[in-house]
């Protein structure tokens, strides 16, 4: 009998330890968990701008956005390599839990080369998209055809065309 309390004890403990590390253990590959405090600065990094229109992706950088000190390319894994992914730093900051409106990072004047470079991504449809501590940036759409419901879709606009009449 003795040795039947040994492999019942053996087991309990086998159990407990495999609780132990399965709860300790949680890791999504690519994803660093990361604690913030009121203050932190919060990074956002750039991508790639798409288009559902055209197919073709393009660098943030390559229209004449407020551009960084240095660009840094900063892709964390394989599956960002992978998908095609351009991520690289921005000027962009915000601080944890402090909530704040609009702060100018830099002005910009268009001359009629980067006026055209926007235009033909506006009339594109391309989407800026933006990632914040390793989430993409979304954009809320209410979709009133079904009730309350909200639909989130990748990164936002890169402008809209404007409706004037005469």
């Amino acid at each position: 009998m003795a040795r039947g309390s040994l492999l019942a004890f053996q087991l309990w403990i086998s159990a407990c330890l495999l609780l132990v590390l399965r709860a300790s253990s949680f890791y999504l590959p690519g994803v660093a968990p990361q604690d913030f405090q009121k203050g932190d600065e919060l990074k956002v990094k750039v991508n790639k701008l798409t288009s559902i229109k055209t197919q073709l992706p393009y660098t943030y950088y390559s229209v004449d956005y407020c551009k960084p000190d240095k660009i840094v390319d900063s892709a964390e894994n394989l599956g960002e390599v992978l998908r095609g992914d351009r991520i690289e730093n921005s000027p962009y900051v915000f601080k944890m839990r402090e909530p704040q409106m609009c702060n100018i990072v830099c002005r910009k004047t268009l001359n009629a080369k980067t006026a055209k470079d926007f235009k033909e991504k506006i009339d594109d449809e391309y989407r800026v998209n933006m990632i914040l501590d390793n989430l993409p940036l979304v954009l809320p759409v209410a979709r009133p055809d079904q009730g309350t419901h909200t639909v989130y879709q990748h990164g936002f606009p890169i402008g809209f065309k404007g409706q004037y009449s005469a």
